[in-house]
């Protein structure tokens, strides 16, 4: 077993960073289907089946026809405890007998339904209700899915942050299935890992994983959530990759890392390693989740040198792969992988070279 020192303060940042979430409480965009990219929805993804972008009972008012006997569409939002503990809906749907259409909630968008509610046979009536949460939460899928041959066509679907009557109604209550590793939560009882360290659902700490491996950063698996904590091996992580500690870095150092996050595999920690240690990518995107390196942007490193940009090598040409990664430092490969800022995500940059050396 090892022993080293949690960083307390960078799980209380994360935490306070992910405050708020929703759009004046709306909890879902493009509630009347208006938004197409092409002849898909731009806001909601196709699970399965087809969908169809159809009149209303309005000519100019567009909806979504659920095509076929199976048949899902989805949207993620990042709603969280924050906002609120109890979301109204609203819908209209024009919904045939044969046709048999549910909306499912999933809290944390991990894949588990935590509650169904059928969208009753109609015309255009408007329905509402509201579905208290219980518990701390972060991120909700929501999926509305059609099974049958019938008609079902929606004309809009809202959820917004309520209070008030039919919030209070503990029989209503979703309980959210114990959260994944990356959420907020209250006790080791709300997570999978039955780990929850300063409010975060962790599957280690410091000192708790076996021989050769560190309680460090995973790899992010969802943009509802944080980067987990868990046991990775010893130097897996490459020149640029997010870190926590040293011993997860190939180079065996890791830098930046404290109240407002992981930090980076450098290779370097100060001027006493080599003449010229500083940060390397000057993106402002990257800005706090760069790595640092010898010699950065001096055009003068040798071959084989270290390096996380074109810039650093006296040859102009760091071998590596393009790091791609969100605001927060998280990798990535689009903009869907990153955090959101209101109901839309932050956007997804190449801001240097990871696990790069100088040709």
């Amino acid at each position: 077993m090892k022993s080293r020192h949690w960083p307390t303060l960078f799980i209380i940042a994360v935490a306070i960073s992910q405050m708020g979430a929703t759009d004046c409480g709306n909890a879902l965009s493009d509630t009347g289907f208006d938004l197409w990219c092409g002849d898909q929805m731009c806001n909601w993804k196709k699970e399965r089946g087809d969908v169809s972008r159809v009149p209303t009972w309005n000519q100019g008012d567009p909806g979504v026809e659920l095509v076929g006997d199976d048949v899902a569409i989805e949207q993620f939002s990042p709603v969280d405890s924050m906002d609120g503990q109890c979301l109204e809906f609203d819908m209209i749907a024009d919904v045939s007998i044969d046709a048999h259409v549910v909306l499912n909630i999933d809290v944390f968008g991990d894949g588990s339904i935590d509650h169904t509610e059928t969208i009753p046979t109609a015309s255009w009536a408007l329905q509402a209700y509201k579905l208290p949460i219980k518990g701390v939460y972060r991120g909700i899928r929501f999926e509305i899915a059609k099974t049958g041959p019938g008609r079902a066509v929606l004309a809009q679907i809202g959820a917004k942050i309520a209070t008030g009557p039919g919030c209070d109604d503990a029989t209503l209550a979703i309980t959210p299935a114990p959260a994944p590793l990356g959420s907020p939560c209250s006790d080791n009882t709300g997570c999978a890992s039955n780990g929850c360290v300063f409010g975060e659902c962790v599957a280690c700490i410091d000192g708790g994983c076996p021989v050769d491996q560190t309680c460090g950063i995973g790899d992010p698996t969802s943009p509802l959530r944080d980067p987990p904590r868990m046991c990775v091996a010893d130097a897996a992580r490459q020149l640029g990759e997010q870190c926590v500690h040293d011993e997860e870095c190939a180079s065996n150092i890791c830098v930046g890392a404290g109240f407002y996050g992981p930090g980076n595999c450098s290779s370097c920690r100060t001027t006493n390693d080599c003449t010229s240690c500083a940060v390397d990518w000057p993106d402002a995107t990257a800005l706090g989740h760069s790595p640092q390196v010898c010699g950065a942007g001096s055009h003068a490193q040798p071959s084989a040198a270290p390096c996380a940009s074109d810039d650093d090598c006296a040859s102009g040409l760091c071998n590596g792969t393009p790091r791609m990664q969100c605001q927060d430092g998280r990798a990535c490969a689009n903009d869907t992988n990153c955090p959101y800022d209101g109901l839309a995500h932050t956007a997804c940059s190449t801001v240097g070279i990871q696990g790069g050396s100088c040709q």
